[in-house]
């Protein structure tokens, strides 16, 4: 027994209305509802990760938004009966597998029956270099408890501090210059993207350490994984990961080509090639694998059968 994956979703903006983090989260959320055969309101709790957001927006909470967007059980839930509870996760491009293992703890108490994790990036449009490199992208996964199936049975987040400064972001307050027009402020906050060199690097020695204590806690040896679900997935990360590992391209869901950048969503669109190409369905145990900023990777394992 354990936590299932009913329906997951990954959807790259596109040319037409402005891609905004809050409409790609509630189209991929609505979409994720719809394959999975399920109303919003069927959804008990509801956590967003999407990080990067159009100008720079921190507030409110976008989980509560994209709830009220999507109609997931509004208002005060009637005497007796049930709601929706939603809030915000960040934690970069861990922030998905972060979410389902909360999701899992609340499935497997009963306290929830079923369970939404939803996520969307854009570019800040600050025009930072780095920051344009994100894939404007949203994306949701349907969680349930089933007693029948193993699904999502263990997880594992290990931090390497030592290594926190190869990637850092943060916002900073730039002054405006020159005359000022009236209702534009003294100035806005700018998006600051650092990647020291050698980070690329770094996370791959790191992902490849945290991948073989967490599978050989398992009792398990890399043999036994038939399919690596990674982000992100860009070559210069999996590559190399994937010849240390020994894990060979057939046995790796791969982000398709129009997700390629995406951020917070990767896990998702690489689980949505795994569940589109048979291969989720086919594999014994399958090992999702995110790794970012902190360094920090994370890990969970799903099992079929």
């Amino acid at each position: 027994m354990g936590t299932h994956i009913e329906a997951a979703c990954a959807q790259a903006g596109t040319r037409g209305r402005k891609a905004t983090a809050r409409r790609l989260a509630d189209a991929a959320a609505r979409t994720c509802c719809s394959l999975a055969g399920r109303r919003p309101s069927d959804v008990d709790m509801l956590i967003n990760v999407g990080v990067y957001r159009e100008d720079n927006m921190g507030e409110p909470a976008l989980a509560a938004l994209i709830q009220e967007d999507i109609g997931a059980n509004l208002g005060q839930p009637p005497t007796g009966g049930s709601g929706t509870f939603s809030f915000d996760l960040l934690n970069g491009a861990c922030g998905v597998i972060n979410a389902v293992q909360v999701e899992s703890s609340m499935l497997g108490s009963g306290v929830i029956r079923l369970g939404a994790v939803v996520s969307s990036d854009v570019p800040p449009g600050d025009g930072n270099p780095a920051a344009a490199l994100l894939r404007p992208s949203g994306g949701a996964i349907l969680l349930s408890w089933d007693d029948g199936v193993a699904g999502f049975t263990d997880f594992r987040t290990q931090t390497f501090p030592e290594y926190e400064d190869l990637f850092t972001s943060g916002l900073v307050w730039q002054e405006r210059r020159g005359l000022r027009a009236p209702r534009h402020g003294n100035g806005q906050h700018r998006m600051v993207i650092a990647v020291k060199p050698g980070y690329q690097a770094r996370l791959v020695d790191c992902a490849e350490e945290a991948t073989r204590r967490f599978v050989h806690g398992l009792g398990l040896s890399i043999a036994d994984i038939d399919l690596l679900v990674p982000a992100p997935s860009t070559a210069d990360f999996l590559d190399p990961l994937q010849a240390r590992l020994g894990i060979p391209g057939d046995r790796v869901a791969y982000t398709p080509e129009d997700l390629d950048g995406a951020y917070t969503t990767g896990p998702i669109a690489a689980l949505q090639a795994a569940i589109r190409s048979g291969r989720l369905a086919e594999a014994r145990n399958t090992l999702l694998l995110a790794a970012g900023a902190g360094i920090t990777v994370a890990l969970a394992l799903y099992r079929q059968g």
